[in-house]
């Protein structure tokens, strides 16, 4: 039986991935796949493949020959920046695990593991058409916040020089807060927060004497 991973993404904390996973976990009974590894990740698409923790457990596990094929509703869930998601997919093709893509239902390598060109094309425009996406999506916030400011007649957002206090910042992320205190890591909090790296590192360092302490005793 072939060993598959899903993978599933949304850009923010709102937004449910769990209809992808569904989605996938389907695919997977009708071809009698056996799903070994969920990866799943709350992180705009746009951030580089080390920032994001989903990815880093795909690849590890992906290295460590767990499963063969990964199943993603669309291109734009495992990528949204074009080199970034190239470069995930070929780390995946070098490691002979193929991505199986639901809204096209295609995979990228065939039985004989070679990627053939209409796949590669393919992905090069769908990556591109991902971006393009995306600027759109930028376009039209900057356009709605200048809007706004000409309404207004005032600036958008946190005034220029403030800076957010560490007290708010820590009770935002109190719950990242409690997983350091208990002993987790940093890593182990991105993974089960589903926040960034940066943010938890951010954390940690606010209350590194607490942790100290906390340690000592």
């Amino acid at each position: 039986m072939t060993e598959v991973a899903i993978f599933g993404r949304t850009s923010t904390q709102e937004q449910d991935y769990q209809r992808q996973v569904v989605d996938m976990q389907k695919v997977a009974d009708k071809f009698d796949y056996e799903v070994v590894s969920i990866i799943t990740e709350k992180i705009s698409g746009a951030k580089k493949n080390e920032e994001r923790a989903g990815i880093q457990q795909l690849l590890n596990e992906a290295r460590a020959g767990k499963f063969q094929k990964v199943l993603v509703t669309e291109v734009s869930r495992i990528g949204r920046s074009t080199l970034e998601t190239l470069k995930l997919v070929e780390e995946l093709h070098q490691l002979g695990v193929s991505i199986y893509l639901h809204d096209l239902g295609t995979e990228t390598l065939g039985e004989d593991g070679e990627m053939n060109m209409q796949t590669e094309m393919m992905l090069h425009m769908l990556s591109l058409f991902a971006k393009n996406e995306r600027r759109t999506t930028i376009a039209r916030i900057k356009s709605g916040i200048a809007q706004y400011r000409a309404n207004n007649g005032g600036d958008y957002g946190r005034p220029i020089g403030s800076v957010e206090s560490k007290e708010k910042f820590l009770a935002k992320y109190s719950k990242v807060v409690e997983g350091l205190k208990r002993g987790g890591s940093i890593r182990e909090c991105v993974q089960l927060y589903a926040i960034s790296l940066g943010t938890v590192s951010k954390v940690r360092s606010y209350i590194k004497n607490e942790l100290e302490l906390s340690q000592v005793a």
